[in-house]
């Protein structure tokens, strides 16, 4: 994806998740998140419009946070890309309206006070997170920053990639998006 985007790529672990045998937590999945962002920023120097959010799954509520507080300080980062979104936890099981007390990764209350280009990826048979979590979340962003989302027909929560693998159309969607964000900052 790196080579074929011409873009470079970090990605880390979750504390809870993934090669972490701590107990996973949302606190902790901020932290993690804001060291990862503060490392790119502060460390290696790269600015924040040239950095780009790729959340999956429970990682959209990760990078929903991020790119709030970012937005609400001022900073404005590239993009956020969403892939598999959920609007908040309770809601992948129950068909809420409102955000219930101790709601976790409530992306349907973030989304609209992001200040940066927004592209959600959803696969239309999706059977972990439904797809009409995804189709909520595109409606609630500032109509701005709103990218024409992909709905990837027939696929499902875990199978987006293999669904498109062959066609280059991930790929190529991913790299109209980057492009839409250069062409935004030319124009500032």
């Amino acid at each position: 994806l790196s080579q074929h985007l011409n873009i470079n790529l970090m990605s880390y672990d979750y504390t809870g998740y993934g090669l972490n045998n701590s107990k996973p937590s949302e606190a902790d999945c901020f932290a993690d998140v804001e060291a990862a962002y503060e490392f790119l920023t502060k460390t290696e120097g790269i600015l924040p419009e040239n950095v780009i959010l790729y959340g999956r799954s429970l990682g959209t509520g990760v990078c929903c946070y991020l790119a709030e507080k970012l937005a609400k300080s001022n900073c404005r980062i590239g993009g956020v890309i969403l892939q598999s979104p959920l609007m908040s936890a309770y809601r992948v099981a129950f068909n809420f309206r409102f955000t219930m007390p101790g709601d976790r990764f409530s992306n349907i209350d973030k989304i609209g006070n992001i200040k940066s280009p927004i592209f959600i990826i959803h696969g239309t048979r999706d059977e972990v997170v439904p797809f009409w979590h995804g189709q909520e979340l595109y409606l609630a962003i500032a109509e701005e920053f709103q990218y024409k989302p992909f709905w990837v027909k027939d696929a499902g929560h875990n199978n987006i990639e293999l669904n498109c693998q062959g066609s280059g159309i991930l790929q190529n969607k991913l790299g109209d998006f980057i492009l839409h964000i250069k062409q935004l900052r030319k124009g500032e």
